[in-house]
């Protein structure tokens, strides 16, 4: 397991982005279709931070910082102890690669992402 990226939700997207770019020299990449505007936002070989548009202010339940995302290897071992645990999770394919997604809370609602190759 590895970390993968860290996703922000902002009512300022060009601000942030515009911060991160300058300050930490990451580059605006390939970002699939999704629903939302946002940011794709690269280090050495693929996208470190996540940027989405809200139009509220990011103070949600999770804060700005919307979740923690790592690159599992085993969907299904992850599903069945999710399940076990009764922990609830939320099941997602990324538009055009078909990479597999599970989202889910732990401890004092902190986010989760596990992403999957579509092979996996």
């Amino acid at each position: 397991m590895k970390l993968d990226h860290i996703n922000i939700h902002t009512n300022d997207i060009e601000g942030v982005k515009d911060a991160f770019v300058r300050f930490l020299r990451l580059d605006v990449g390939y970002r699939p279709p999704f629903k939302t505007q946002g940011y794709w936002l690269y280090g050495e070989e693929y996208p470190i931070i996540h940027l989405t548009k809200t139009d509220n202010d990011p103070g949600n339940s999770t804060g700005a910082l919307h979740h923690v995302a790592f690159k599992g290897d085993d969907f299904d071992s992850l599903i069945a102890r999710l399940e076990q645990d009764g922990i609830e999770h939320d099941k997602r394919v990324v538009p055009v690669s078909g990479a597999r997604q599970i989202f889910f809370k732990i401890n004092h609602n902190i986010m989760v992402e596990v992403d999957f190759n579509s092979t996996s």
